[in-house]
């Protein structure tokens, strides 16, 4: 595997991207000036090199057209961007939404609607050139009013999930129509990876007013992407059509997107989901349970692929004042208790690798030779609950409910919890439900949640450990954690941020831990063989706008 120093590109530069679309990238692009290493503070940033659309996508595809069905594992549950938390929300928003940048499949920050930028020499300005052949689905003007207005949404709106990502940005300044400045409050060396996902997603002022809170689950015709959301029935589907009018093109000048139509059907059984696949229902899954992996990759009637992903898998606890795992000594028991090694091999069949924190194995601060819990000490864990003085350790471990692979997984950990006499009781509740309850800090013990990954080791880190933040589901607060974090967004030398990085990663696993990590996992994609173009991406969310489906 490359090395996130390949991978990353901070605030201050691109890093090459000439390769852009070679494993299914986007859109063709007027060539400009690359750099080929990241750019120093004050140097401009120009991004918009020549790009290559995928081998199949360099002529006219004899398949244009058709309609596919996606299978997922829950209903998507927000479709505005602000307010979404949820990875199955992110797997339709990224085919109706554009956002200002987005990545690669190797990870690299690449141009979007924003062709170019560049950065003041002391890092706290950044200002994009926009292109100006977008429009939203509505026939709205993409433009710098429509990026201030999107953003400041963002940063501004009390309820809003964005709000810690984008807590640097000070203002937003219109410099002329394809034109936008950020001003930040300090150096900040994540903003781009930010601005590739949710945060950095262009929604139509107009539709959102119109729609009021309706919006979340009515945000029709809203975005500048290369399908157009139609209709979203809750639980059973929703539907995606072509965007005619998008901007992209493919290196041969072919419009894209190809596809007619998506179609998006929740089903929380991973073995109906696989069923939908084998049977021709559905053509395309990026949740593929591990006890399946290994006969899928010699199933020659499907094609199965996978890349190292920057997803991790944990027991969130809920550590507000009144509540159980308040007490930081509880959490502790909880992470020497458990054996990952065991939950990997029986759990998840040896797809993916041990965690132990929030820094992926593809991440450019990962160390490998952080292994603080290598064995289960289910000694240490009852020594630790006894020093509490309270008594036996019960709690409530919420699972997702509908998916009996998940639900095995959690009994394997209740299991390895009962050998140091702690009690895990479990309940299901549907997904959603369980987002809520973390959003609203009331969920009563712990939740098995996990994070679908971010290219930018911040994006994982940040708004889970920091006081305070909208993702912050474990109300956890510690002085150090937060200075450490703050210090590694402050400067683009990627060593100094690995030191920041490392020691706060440090306390917020082992000294003090915020929850209990266990795996990182992998960006499965399963596909029928006749839909073509939809390379695996390290964060799991396809991206369909160079996809073909054969007759």
């Amino acid at each position: 595997m490359a090395t996130r120093r390949e991978f990353l590109t901070s605030l201050f530069g691109v890093g090459t991207i000439g390769l852009i679309a070679a494993c299914g990238g986007g859109a063709s692009q007027t060539p400009a000036t690359s750099t080929s290493a990241p750019a120093k503070p004050g140097a401009t940033t120009a991004a918009a090199p020549a790009q290559t659309a995928p081998a199949q996508a360099a002529s006219k595809p004899a398949a244009a057209g058709g309609t596919i069905t996606f299978v997922i594992e829950n209903d998507v549950i927000d479709f505005d961007p602000m307010l979404s938390r949820a990875f199955v929300d992110r797997c339709a928003q990224y085919q109706c939404y554009d956002s200002l940048v987005r990545v690669d499949p190797t990870g690299k920050i690449i141009p979007w609607l924003a062709d170019k930028w560049d950065t003041s020499a002391d890092g706290k300005q950044v200002t994009f050139s926009l292109r100006k052949d977008v429009k939203y689905h509505d026939g709205s003007v993409f433009d710098a009013d429509s990026v201030k207005w999107n953003i400041d949404r963002y940063r501004t709106t009390e309820t809003s999930a964005r709000k810690g990502e984008l807590a640097p940005v000070a203002s937003v300044d219109v410099v002329d129509a394809s034109t936008v400045r950020f001003n930040l409050s300090s150096t900040f060396a994540p903003m781009l990876s930010l601005l590739v996902d949710r945060a950095g997603m262009m929604v139509s002022r107009k539709v959102v007013e119109a729609s009021g809170q309706d919006f979340t689950r009515k945000a029709f015709k809203a975005g500048t992407g290369p399908f157009i959301l139609t209709e979203a029935v809750k639980d059973d589907h929703v539907t995606l059509e072509k965007n005619p009018d998008w901007w992209g093109k493919d290196s041969a000048g072919n419009k894209l997107p190809f596809l007619d139509k998506i179609i998006i059907k929740p089903i929380t059984n991973s073995d109906v989901r696989l069923t939908n696949l084998k049977t021709g229902d559905a053509q395309f899954c990026n949740n593929v349970a591990p006890k399946d992996v290994a006969a899928l990759k010699t199933d020659s009637t499907m094609s199965y692929q996978e890349v190292p992903g920057y997803d991790y898998s944990s027991l969130v606890p809920n550590r507000k004042e009144g509540f159980i795992f308040n007490e930081g000594r509880y959490v502790k028991a909880l992470t020497v208790a458990i054996d990952r090694q065991e939950i990997i091999d029986k759990a998840f069949f040896g797809v993916g690798s041990v965690g132990y924190g929030a820094v992926a194995p593809a991440h450019f601060a990962f160390d490998p030779n952080f292994k603080p819990f290598p064995k289960a000490d289910p000694d240490a864990a009852r020594k630790l609950v006894a020093d509490v003085g309270k008594g036996p350790l019960s709690f409530e471990l919420l699972v997702p409910a509908g998916d009996p692979t998940l639900v095995q997984q959690s009994q394997l950990i209740q299991a390895q919890l009962r050998k140091a006499d702690i009690d895990a009781q479990l309940s299901q509740l549907e997904f959603a439900q369980i987002l809520q309850l973390q959003t609203d800090h009331t969920f009563k013990g712990v939740a098995n949640i996990g994070w679908s990954g971010r290219v930018d080791p911040d994006g994982n880190t940040y708004d889970f450990n920091y006081t305070g933040r909208p993702l912050n589901d474990s109300s956890y607060s510690n002085a150090q954690v937060d200075k450490l974090l703050d210090m590694q967004r402050q400067t683009a030398d990627e060593a100094q941020r690995t030191d920041a990085l490392r020691k706060a990663e440090q306390i917020y696993v082992v000294d003090d831990p915020s929850r209990v990590w266990f795996r990182f996992g992998v960006s499965p994609h399963l596909t029928s063989l006749k839909l073509q173009g939809v390379p695996p991406y390290p964060d799991r969310i396809p991206r369909f706008q160079t996809a073909t489906l054969s007759k």
